[in-house]
């Protein structure tokens, strides 16, 4: 009883730990979008850093996106509300590649 316990609060843990990451990368990758196009045609060190930052966000959050939502529907049948955590840090982690795809 006492691992079962253990398991639902790291599954807790994780699952907010996943969801405060997966926001500000997702803030990053479009405000990275954002900073090479304004910032690039004044100070191109600014925007090499952004372009190389975003790029790197853009593309961990790629790859995190299908995992954190299979996380999630493996662990709604454990504890509920992590579940839907991890769904959410998913969804959140898929928003900068469709807003890029729209916007470009």
């Amino acid at each position: 009883m006492v691992q079962v316990a253990g398991a639902t609060r790291f599954l807790s843990w994780a699952s907010w730990l996943s969801l405060g990451i997966a926001l500000p990368a997702a803030a990053t990758a479009v405000f990275s979008q954002w900073a090479v196009n304004g910032l690039g045609a004044r100070d191109m060190g600014i925007a090499l850093f952004f372009a190389f930052f975003g790029a790197a966000t853009a593309i961990g959050s790629m790859y995190a996106a299908p995992v954190l939502t299979l996380v999630g529907v493996v662990t709604l049948f454990f504890q509920r509300l992590a579940g839907l955590r991890f769904i959410a840090a998913g969804a959140v982690c898929g928003m900068p590649i469709a807003v890029l795809t729209l916007l470009g």
